[in-house]
């Protein structure tokens, strides 16, 4: 059991190494939370926030009172293949305009691993304050070898009213020292505001 400024059960039980929890409910922000101890590879977990959430440091009280998260994760291993399978789902009461949280939504995902190579996948759904849903399909292959480290992602949303976007990311990264790792981000869009295509290259230097 945890009480204090956490990351609730959803956040930690459902896999979304596709691309992060957008707008995850409650993330950062003071709750309760119960996770039960693994049973047969099952772990569930359940959390409850009763204040007002908002951006950073600044709550605001038009957004959700009374969110409540839950989430369900199996772990499995087949062979040399570890496999997590993982739903989550949460419901808030949401001001009538306040479109920064989400009134409800839900996510399924799977993960698997094998050697040095990643797979997730992940199906989400938010429903906002006016009852508009967005949908997503996201996708994630990972490679990691000695110091190099190769990602791909894919991402396709859709929402009610709305035009379909899809985004393609490619991380690569190779660690020269323990200290400096270099970077190269590629991001592609496609939609109705889509930004092209961005490629960035930097360095990291870790203290």
């Amino acid at each position: 059991m945890e009480i204090g400024q956490t990351d609730g059960a959803r956040s930690r039980l459902v896999a979304a190494g596709a691309l992060p929890l957008t707008a995850a409910p409650g993330t950062g922000t003071a709750k309760l939370t119960y996770y039960t101890p693994p049973v047969r590879g099952f772990e569930l977990g359940a959390s409850y926030t009763p204040l007002p959430r908002g951006a950073a440091e600044l709550p605001d009280p038009r957004e959700a009172l009374h969110l409540v998260e839950a989430a369900i994760r199996k772990t499995v291993t087949v062979g040399g293949v570890n496999a997590r399978l993982t739903a989550g789902t949460s419901r808030a009461r949401v001001r009538g305009d306040s479109y920064r949280l989400p009134r409800q939504s839900w996510i399924v995902g799977t993960q698997f691993t094998w050697q040095s190579v990643t797979f997730d996948g992940d199906l989400r759904q938010q429903e906002d304050s006016g009852g508009v849903a967005m949908r997503s399909l996201n996708a994630a292959l990972a490679y990691g070898h000695g110091n190099m480290k190769l990602s791909l992602r894919v991402r396709h949303s859709e929402a009610e009213g709305a035009d379909t976007t899809d985004r393609y990311l490619a991380d690569l990264s190779y660690q020269l020292t323990p200290r400096w790792q270099l970077m190269a981000d590629t991001a592609v869009d496609s939609g109705g505001e889509s930004s092209g295509t961005v490629v960035k290259v930097g360095a990291r230097l870790v203290f």
